[in-house]
């Protein structure tokens, strides 16, 4: 029904200068400080169309709000009141229902026993994934695999080379795509040469070095990564001073060379050790020597706790309270015999 006030007052139209003064936000002031007062414009400012389109010029000084479209979960510190990132959380600030947190009740134990829960309960089977390898024909781990094993029957058309139902066809379009780092070792990219800076190579396999600095980087490598000898070397020699293998040590500290009158000889003090026995022990162990502490028979053994003999206190089965017998013991060995 066309009314006379329609027909008269119509200005659909007309475009007025307001109109595009506020589309263009013309006069629009700047904020005096950067992110001012962000956390507090969320409720009542309006959202800038420029920075949906990456053309606002004002960037941080902009008096509304900046908002990213990608934001899928609900900020859980902001359902709480105590998010203080603004329109910089990388989370929504919006109540939707749809949108929120997954619940971590129901997923670490199954249940939920809240019956108002606002987040979500996720089915754990839904969260599993196909697995690749046997969309391909074949995973090795077989049924222990983590991902979903799902037996379907591959199209024939799609094989023929074109399937005219495409995504709608109830059969399986196999993917012939190799999986992405199947066929290159991440491991490699890791690793850069000290020689030429370069990515995927150690440098004693640098091409780039000559033959005899290669072979002598790949020994260093081996004698690193290579278990110690024992110190009589290989098929009973002495070590020598600075030989490879060898601790820098002397020869005279191999038994291995050494005859049967000179081990049953005792061992003189080598040049630079001190001669006192517990610092004696210290250096002949530090050479790889058998560590050899003497200690005391058990019948010398006091125990501190209760005060017997024979057994140490880490070995006392009289319990925390083994000083009463202790101070009872010293009073009866103290009192006199009438």
């Amino acid at each position: 029904m066309i009314t006379m006030e329609f027909l008269i007052a119509d200005v659909s139209e007309s475009e007025f200068l307001i109109n595009y003064q506020l589309e263009q936000q013309i006069g629009l002031g700047s904020l005096p400080f950067p992110k001012m007062n962000s956390n507090f414009l969320e409720s009542g400012a309006g959202v800038c169309n420029f920075f949906l389109t990456n053309s606002c010029s004002l960037s941080t000084l902009c008096p509304f709000r900046h908002i990213e479209g990608d934001k899928t979960v609900v900020c859980k510190h902001w359902l709480r009141g105590l998010c203080k990132k603004g329109d910089d959380c990388d989370f929504l600030h919006e109540y939707d229902m749809t949108k929120m947190p997954e619940c971590y009740f129901f997923s670490k134990f199954g249940e939920c026993m809240n019956k108002e829960c606002p987040f979500l309960h996720v089915d754990p089977a839904s969260k599993i994934q196909d697995c690749a390898w046997y969309a391909r024909g074949f995973c090795r781990n077989g049924p222990s695999c983590r991902n979903r094993h799902t037996r379907r029957v591959a199209c024939q058309n799609f094989i023929n080379g074109f399937c005219p139902l495409g995504k709608e066809c109830k059969f399986a379009h196999p993917k012939w795509a190799p999986l992405p780092g199947a066929d290159q070792d991440t491991h490699k990219h890791k690793w850069v040469c000290r020689y030429c800076n370069e990515r995927g190579h150690k440098v004693q396999f640098c091409h780039k070095l000559s033959l005899e600095e290669r072979q002598r980087y790949q020994e260093q490598s081996q004698m690193r990564f290579q278990s110690p000898q024992p110190l009589g070397g290989l098929q009973g020699q002495p070590i020598a001073m600075g030989a490879p293998g060898s601790t820098g040590h002397p020869p005279f500290f191999s038994p291995a060379g050494m005859g049967a009158a000179s081990l049953n000889r005792p061992l003189m003090n080598p040049p630079g050790l001190n001669p006192h026995p517990f610092d004696r022990v210290k250096q002949l162990g530090a050479v790889g020597l058998p560590r050899q502490v003497p200690q005391k028979p058990l019948d010398e053994v006091t125990c501190f706790k209760c005060g017997d003999k024979g057994h140490y206190a880490n070995r006392c089965n009289k319990g925390y309270l083994a000083f009463l017998s202790k101070g009872s013991n010293q009073v009866g060995v103290s009192a006199p015999v009438s």
